[in-house]
């Protein structure tokens, strides 16, 4: 099932005035700086903070005008704050049971505790639980409860670096069943998890699409960062066990990604690539220590700043940023709709 909301309110001085369409699985990321009113957004959305509008849940309406809105515990949805909300007099087993007793799936516990790894804390208090092990609890709390939705406000910003990771693949692993709704202002996370982004700026979302389409339109805030990337999909090729690089095959080009481990062939992955690492070049060089060298079509040039300019290209059928000096713009003389070749510095697995 997915959301569909049109919704106006205040928070603060701040006016909130949002309308979308969730869709019925992946990972939506709302996206922006802080003050711009996501936490708001996603309160409402919830039941709990008050707004005007509409907000539908499949056949289920949430919230209409001329009636009471459904009291937030009579939505199926599941939330994870930047703190966990864990009852703190009770241990991890105690905190699951709670939900387990009014709406849970016995069923799914094992499976659950298992995925989220949390079998060694069932004992435990919460206030003896790491920042990371409690949003473990949380999200399989929120799992229990099986949730039509999820709503997750910035879970993982107490988190320490290495329970970040696996946290994020929990959170995208659950996401091919459960739509989630995932507010951050980290373009690290947004990369790494989301399908579909949201761009949120002074109460209003400004932009929905897909994550490659928003990193890389130029009128965008997203391209104008200085760790602008575009996000290339692709599948896994052979992999050179000597040289610990992998083949990815993006359309009829090819890219090796360094990487520690081969990924299997034919699996999709998606390659980050920062504006920054992008260079051009009209003719491709003969001895380069460069490994991928595309040929790209120019789409648009825009500047960026003082001295800088943003190049929009299109790699097989795939939008690809590149930051370049303004001399180097005029020297080459690139303008949209030529063909070039892109000379990729540096390119990651997501």
């Amino acid at each position: 099932m997915s959301l569909e909301f049109a919704i106006t309110g205040k928070a603060g001085t701040l006016s909130i005035e949002a309308a979308g369409q969730l869709a019925p699985s992946g990972v939506t990321v709302l996206f922006g700086p802080s003050g711009t009113g996501k936490s708001t957004l996603l309160n409402m959305l919830a039941g709990l903070h008050s707004c005007e509008g509409s907000i539908r849940f499949g056949e289920q309406a949430w919230q209409e005008e001329g009636s009471r809105p459904l009291p937030v515990w009579q939505r199926p949805l599941g939330m994870l704050m930047q703190k966990p909300t864990l009852f703190r007099h009770l241990s991890v087993q105690g905190n699951l049971d709670y939900v387990l007793k009014r709406r849970g799936n016995g069923d799914e516990l094992a499976r659950i505790i298992a995925e989220t790894r949390i079998e060694h804390l069932l004992k435990r208090q919460v206030d003896k639980l790491s920042g990371g092990e409690a949003q473990r609890v949380a999200l399989a709390r929120a799992l229990i409860g099986r949730p039509g939705m999820l709503l997750l406000d910035e879970p993982l910003s107490a988190v320490d670096l290495p329970h970040r990771e696996s946290l994020l693949g929990m959170i995208q692993a659950v996401s091919g069943s459960v739509p989630i709704l995932y507010v951050t202002h980290s373009l690290d996370e947004l990369i790494l998890l989301a399908d579909r982004v949201w761009l949120m700026e002074q109460g209003r979302v400004t932009v929905q699409g897909t994550t490659s389409t928003a990193l890389a339109s130029l009128s965008g805030p997203l391209a104008h960062r200085t760790d602008a990337s575009s996000l290339l999909q692709g599948d896994c090729g052979d992999f050179d066990a000597v040289d610990h690089l992998q083949t990815v095959r993006v359309g009829a080009a090819t890219f090796l990604v360094p990487t520690a481990a081969a990924k299997g062939n034919g699996s999709v992955v998606r390659l980050r690539i920062a504006a920054r690492d992008v260079s051009l070049c009209r003719v491709p060089p003969v001895h380069s220590s460069i490994l991928n060298i595309l040929p790209a079509t120019v789409i648009e040039v825009m500047p960026a700043g003082a001295g800088q300019q943003l190049v929009k290209l299109e790699l097989e059928s795939q939008p690809l940023l590149a930051r370049l000096s303004s001399r180097s713009v005029r020297d080459l003389g690139i303008i949209a709709g030529e063909r070039i070749y892109a000379q990729v510095k540096a390119v990651a697995l997501v």
